[in-house]
């Protein structure tokens, strides 16, 4: 038979252990990044914003690309971005002209309180890193919105990698 002393000190470990697993497991099922990240082939986007949506877990831009899209004749300033992305490397891939996409914003008040800045018929341009695993989702690093100012990630988070 257990005595009270022991079987308290179990109950409390048990308390004390799922204090400690219960959150970081409900982290990994909010973020569910089941994939990398590539730094290494930073993607230019811009177009006309169709849809917008701020809140949890990602606020997302679906955003139609026009058929003729090309890198700018200058790239981009990247900001605190360019500490960790290269203009040298940006490019259009072939998929994405005349495309629909949805482009993640990183969950971050810097991009989730730009809701009342970003609306339908918005011309954007964005940096995004792309997912190395399918559906190949577009993560910004870098939003130029349609007022002229620019939002710039200010450090890379662990599921970015140097190349897929």
């Amino acid at each position: 038979m257990t005595t009270a002393p022991a079987y308290r000190r179990r109950v409390l470990l048990l308390l004390a252990l799922l204090t400690v697993v219960m959150p970081s497991s409900l982290a990994f099922g909010h973020h569910g990044f089941h994939g990398r990240y590539d730094l290494s082939k930073p993607v230019w986007v811009e177009g006309v914003v169709l849809r917008s949506y701020f809140g949890n877990p990602h606020s997302v831009l679906t955003v139609q690309v026009p058929a003729d899209l090309e890198m700018p004749e200058a790239p981009p300033t990247l900001g605190p971005a360019a500490s960790f992305l290269s203009t040298a490397a940006l490019h259009v891939p072939t998929d994405l002209p005349g495309q629909t996409v949805q482009l993640e914003l990183p969950p971050t008040p810097q991009y989730s309180t730009l809701g009342g800045r970003v609306s339908a018929g918005d011309r954007i341009a964005a940096v995004a890193i792309r997912n190395c695993e399918p559906p190949h989702q577009l993560n910004v690093q870098w939003l130029h919105l349609a007022d002229g100012s620019v939002e710039s990630r200010r450090a890379t988070m662990s599921y970015m990698v140097r190349k897929c």
